[in-house]
């Protein structure tokens, strides 16, 4: 006995209806169609065309505009390229309203987006119009990245460039207002250290004044042998007077006995300037420490400050740019096809779903449902 042929599987009632009902309308489906894809291709060439500028950078640490980094007083080693929280700081200031004015103020958008600047809501539809066509992000590979569009390719890529710069003036001026707060800082402390110098210089000069001392190991060491010349000069002269007088040398002994007086004289005056020199050799020796310190600190923080004015006035960046925005040459927005291509199998999907929503209507009796 022969096997019978395999039968095929008749499609399901539902899905004959709804081909019947498809290819009953089908003139319709396809008119409607085509007119979607006409109106769709025309709208699509009246949309205006739009470049994108594009830049790229990195963002720099600021231990780089730092004293340590600039004069080599940090041993440590120092990180180049910034942190998270560095390329977070950037993105906010991108994100910013003093960045978004800039721009705004330098390509003159209201006259570009053809907003009337003298309306109440006019600030806010301009910005939101550039929002809508400006776009930083950060990459997965900490790049950040920045784009702007605009109808004239030339101002696009001038628009992302001088946004990038605007960022980095922007960080700088926030990582320079901190240094100028400890330039601040040093500057009382340097004034404080020059008004205690004065004070101790003016003590010091007074004390010597006084004593009469101004060196005081030149002098201890002077004073000290005087008194010991003196001393030797006295005892011989004594001994000299004593022999003349057993020899009744009556010249002799007037002429020595005027020098030894004149010699307990000086000696007398040399105690007094050593009694002196004991007396205030500790407040001088801790008056000239003192100052030494405060000449020391004074020294120090001036040398700081010509540190911080030297990064307060230097050309620092707080951004390496990767890749500088060029003139684009091909347009980015509108994507005609694309726009064509959705509108068309649109079209057609709410052609065939509004067709088969009428063919279903008709089934009913609405007049009877609705009495």
């Amino acid at each position: 006995m022969l096997p019978t042929p395999p039968t095929s599987t008749p499609p399901p009632v539902h899905l004959l209806g709804v081909l019947r009902t498809l290819w009953r309308w089908r003139r319709s489906i396809l008119i409607t169609t085509a007119i979607g894809a006409v109106v769709s291709i025309v709208i699509s060439l009246l949309l205006p065309v739009y470049f994108t500028g594009y830049t790229s950078f990195v963002a720099i640490s600021p231990e780089q505009v730092s004293i340590e980094s600039t004069f080599g007083t940090n041993g440590g080693r120092i990180q180049f390229y910034g942190t998270g929280d560095d390329i977070d700081r950037l993105l906010s200031i991108a994100e910013s309203n003093e960045v978004v004015d800039y721009l705004i103020d330098t390509f003159n958008l209201y006259g570009v987006y053809n907003i009337d600047s003298t309306n109440r809501k006019g600030p806010v539809r301009v910005v939101e119009e550039f929002q809508r066509r400006f776009s930083v992000e950060r990459n997965p590979r900490d790049i950040i990245e920045l784009t702007v569009e605009d109808r004239d390719p030339e101002r696009a890529a001038a628009m992302a460039n001088a946004a990038r710069e605007r960022i980095n003036e922007v960080n700088l001026r926030l990582i320079r207002a901190t240094h100028g707060r400890n330039a601040s800082g040093l500057q009382r402390e340097a004034d404080e250290s020059q008004r205690r110098l004065d004070a101790l210089n003016e003590r010091l000069s007074e004390l010597r004044q006084t004593s009469g001392v101004y060196n005081t190991e030149a002098q201890s060491e002077a004073l000290a042998t005087a008194a010991s010349t003196l001393d030797r000069q006295i005892a011989g002269t004594q001994a000299r007077l004593a022999a003349f007088r057993e020899m009744s040398l009556r010249d002799s002994i007037a002429k020595l006995t005027v020098d030894l007086a004149g010699l307990r004289e000086t000696r007398g005056a040399v105690t007094t300037q050593l009694e002196k020199l004991n007396a205030s050799i500790g407040q001088i020796d801790n008056l000239e420490e003192e100052r030494l310190q405060a000449n020391e600190a004074l020294s120090d923080s001036r040398t700081r400050l010509k540190q911080y004015q030297s990064i307060l006035d230097g050309d620092r960046r707080t951004l390496e740019v990767i890749e500088e925005a060029r003139t684009p040459l091909v347009k980015s927005s509108p994507i005609r096809w694309l726009i064509v291509v959705a509108s068309t199998v649109l079209t057609f999907l709410c052609s065939v779903i509004g067709v088969l929503l009428l063919d279903s209507s008709r089934r009913y009796d609405w007049g009877s449902i609705t009495r």
